[in-house]
């Protein structure tokens, strides 16, 4: 006689979808709902993205434009950028101690300073000369040099370094929960995992991509309509 084996999977598409209902019915195993999981790293990496964005931007301009910056400042970011953003964990927990959220936001904002630091940089260095020269023979100061031509003709890596710099920093999302947790769709993962509701954990995950993949269409929405005349620029 043969015998018959059960090969159904463990965790089936209505198990999934039931998971994820519960979840965001009921909540989690402390009640807590997957929209409250969502909102709250929702803003633990908008803080984090635009800590990036306001440092990140003026400091690759500056590197960008200016011979003298990028010689004292060029060496010390390229050693620091292969440094994983995980890996600062530690000194985020001795810089900020009982605060978690600022231990968190700064890893978010590890994640994502590089990538925009770098396309600001390599943008602002790809302008052309010759457009540099005209201006400056008409007598154009710097700060219309920067505004009228430095900074539009850089928009495009700006853009490529924004899109890139928040898909890394939401992809720190999950290491920097793992300060302090609580609460959060990284923290989730986690959680869940630990106790073995698998059905919860790809609910988060599920999130997790959608929500990125919607700020990344939203990202090239923008740079195509801001930047009209870049033709290539597609969703």
């Amino acid at each position: 006689m043969t015998a018959t084996r059960n090969l159904t999977s463990p965790l089936g598409l209505n198990d999934a979808i039931a998971s994820f209902i519960k979840l965001v019915i009921e909540g989690d195993t402390d009640g807590h709902t997957l929209g409250e999981h969502t909102l709250l790293s929702l803003y633990r990496v908008s803080l984090g993205f635009f800590a990036a964005f306001v440092t990140a931007c003026p400091l690759g301009i500056i590197v960008g434009r200016y011979r003298v910056a990028d010689a004292i400042l060029g060496p010390v970011i390229e050693a620091m950028r292969p440094i994983p953003p995980i890996a600062w964990i530690p000194i985020s927990i001795l810089l900020f101690q009982s605060n978690f959220t600022g231990a968190q936001i700064f890893i978010i904002w590890i994640g994502s300073f590089f990538p925009i630091l770098l396309n600001t940089t390599a943008g602002v260095k790809r302008t052309k000369p010759v457009h540099l020269d005209v201006a400056s023979a008409f007598g154009a100061s710097e700060t219309q040099i920067l505004s009228k031509i430095i900074l539009p003709s850089a928009a495009p890596e700006i853009f490529a370094g924004l899109r890139i710099g928040f898909g890394i920093g939401w992809m720190c999302l999950v290491a920097a929960e793992i300060v302090g947790g609580g609460l959060g769709l990284g923290y989730l993962v986690i959680q869940t995992e630990q106790l073995g509701l698998i059905g919860q954990t790809i609910s988060a995950m599920v999130v997790i991509g959608v929500i990125g993949f919607l700020f990344s269409y939203v990202f090239l929405r923008a740079e195509r309509y801001l930047l009209r005349y870049r033709e290539e620029v597609s969703v």
